[in-house]
């Protein structure tokens, strides 16, 4: 039995990931990943990482994790994948899912909790480490890195003899902004 077989061409350049307005990068941060050796180092830790796992490294799970490498802005998951779907990127939600959660256990990415209860992730793999600041009412992210604080981290990690593979610092506050979308409307309530 013959099945009909279907070319399918995929674009060769990923364009950016569409992200809310109220994310935010700093500039020192924004052109972390365009090192072509942090981006295989990426590929070869996950992969690394899922031969472990007895999972395969499978060309969909490649062209995600690439995406995401590749990816300068914290993403939400529905937003990420509705935006590969609109590049004709076929992938089943499962499947995206399921690789969302081994780039999260390897390490890979980190999760980023907003106080609505939205969840946005990021790529981790060459980035410095840093804090996020988040607004209560708006959801603007601000980034910044404190090189006293991560001493201090470290110093109390060696300290109680532990030693630090990664932290996640997220500070939840208001905003200062007299247009601050959110705030205005938990006034009015």
């Amino acid at each position: 039995m013959n099945l009909p077989y279907r070319s399918v061409n995929y674009p060769t350049k990923l364009s950016p990931i569409s992200i809310p307005s109220t994310v935010r990068w700093p500039p020192t941060l924004r052109n972390t990943m365009s090192n072509k050796t942090a981006l295989k180092n990426s590929h070869n830790n996950f992969e690394k990482y899922l031969i472990e796992q007895d999972s395969r490294y499978t060309n969909q799970k490649r062209e995600i994790a690439d995406v995401i490498f590749k990816s300068k802005t914290h993403f939400e998951v529905d937003e990420f994948l509705a935006k590969l779907h609109s590049q004709k990127r076929r992938f089943s939600r499962a499947t995206f899912y399921r690789t969302i959660k081994q780039l999260l256990d390897a390490g890979l990415i980190q999760k980023v909790n907003m106080p609505d209860g939205k969840v946005f992730y990021e790529q981790t793999a060459s980035r410095e480490h840093h804090a996020h600041l988040i607004c209560n009412f708006c959801g603007k992210i601000s980034e910044f890195e404190e090189t006293q604080l991560l001493n201090k981290i470290n110093s109390y990690c060696t300290q109680q003899q532990f030693t630090p593979r990664y932290h996640s610092i997220h500070i939840y506050a208001d905003c200062e902004k007299e247009n601050c979308a959110g705030k205005a409307q938990a006034q009015e309530k």
